[in-house]
């Protein structure tokens, strides 16, 4: 397909819509035939492409799915991990969800002071509280450290 056929047609296109009276709303149309498909968004020329809800990726989304992928991540790990574990893992395209270091330590520490996740600082990284059972040890409780 020649670029020359697409551009004499979205020129054409958006002279004809500015002819039209009336609202400028952005307007988005897909179509498809011939076994090609097509999608054309319109929009005023002064203002930012506007997007679908869905695809608008804000920080505070992001680090929300964030914190879903930590709980996911450690609960299909079983066992405590570190925050270089859990970078790793989250970063890999494996687990395909491309989280950076940053975020998932911001997404640690909101896990944490929600109390959704424990960290004991006992180097052996960051758990669910369920995993935390009420033992008693030679020196306390093993969830509180007090003393029995």
């Amino acid at each position: 397909m020649p670029p020359e056929v697409l551009d004499r047609w979205v020129r054409g296109l958006l002279a004809e819509l500015a002819a039209v009276e009336g609202d400028t709303a952005p307007l988005r149309f897909a179509a498809e035939s011939a076994g090609l498909a097509c999608l054309v968004v319109v929009w005023p020329a002064g203002r930012p492409m506007p997007v679908v809800v869905g695809e608008r990726r804000t920080p505070a989304s992001r680090r929300s799915r964030c914190r879903a992928d930590v709980l996911a991540a450690l609960e299909a790990a079983g066992r405590p991990l570190t925050r270089k574990e859990l970078a790793r893992r989250l970063k890999g395209s494996a687990a395909g969800t491309g989280h950076g270091a940053g975020t998932v330590a911001k997404a640690l520490a909101e896990l944490t002071a929600s109390k959704e996740l424990v960290n004991t600082r006992d180097k052996r990284g960051y758990r669910l509280p369920a995993w935390l059972a009420s033992r008693p040890t030679l020196f306390g409780d093993a969830r509180t450290g007090a003393a029995s």
